[in-house]
């Protein structure tokens, strides 16, 4: 199986401020091919703008950041469908997650993710 990582899951892994999350996407990784693993710009901006406004880091840092979690994790999506949301999505708080879930089914994937409200069948969640 190949995984698209949700923004949740590249937090995690770049940052060890949540503990559990850091040492458990670091273990699921740790028996995943990197080449089975992917981020998208969707998650990478995400990535950056939580690095940023969370932690404080700047440009220079949170790029910095994402780089290394990208030394673990090879894949990269980078053609991006026009959104067809799924009927699940009753506010503009899912419609971020409905897409990710769209483009990792797209691309024979899984959406792995921490979060426990996404209701699609194409979540895979990080144990």
């Amino acid at each position: 199986m190949k995984y698209l990582l949700d923004v949740n899951a590249l937090i995690a892994w770049g940052h060890n401020v949540q503990t559990w999350q850091h040492a458990s996407i670091h273990a699921w990784g740790a028996t995943i091919p990197p080449q089975h693993m992917s981020t998208c710009a969707i998650t990478e901006l995400g990535f950056l703008r939580v690095s940023m406004a969370h932690y404080g880091l700047d440009l220079a840092a949170a790029e910095k950041t994402l780089a290394l979690v990208k030394r673990d994790v090879h894949g990269y999506i980078d053609t991006l469908p026009a959104p067809r949301l799924a009927r699940w999505v009753l506010s503009h708080k899912h419609t971020t997650d409905a897409y990710l879930c769209q483009l990792a089914a797209a691309n024979g994937m899984r959406l792995a993710t921490f979060d426990t409200s996404i209701k699609d069948a194409a979540v895979f969640r990080i144990p």
